[in-house]
């Protein structure tokens, strides 16, 4: 079982405008995948805001993959936001 973390850093105004899509997105991949999802922001922050999806229970990684992408290209995110998106993977012990 996996579990994934994607995350970039984004200013405040952009943050506004990028939430509800990203809420959007991860709804669309529970409703493909099943899997859980999270939008979680760094709490200790500077200048820019890093907002992290948390993606768990990963069963099926090529698929969840697959179906990630598509949820990100409908998403409407800004270009130069999804080309700084950084995906983590870990698996439970």
């Amino acid at each position: 079982m996996q579990h994934w973390f994607v995350y970039y850093k984004l200013d405040e105004a952009a943050a506004f405008d990028v939430e509800p899509r990203v809420r959007d997105l991860q709804k669309a991949v529970h409703a493909a995948t099943g899997v859980r999802t999270r939008l979680m922001r760094r709490a200790d922050r500077d200048s820019a805001m890093t907002l992290l999806e948390v993606y768990e229970g990963v069963s099926a990684p090529a698929t969840f993959e697959r179906e990630l992408s598509v949820a990100v290209a409908r998403a409407g995110l800004p270009a130069r936001l999804i080309a700084q998106r950084r995906t983590e993977r870990f698996e439970e012990r």
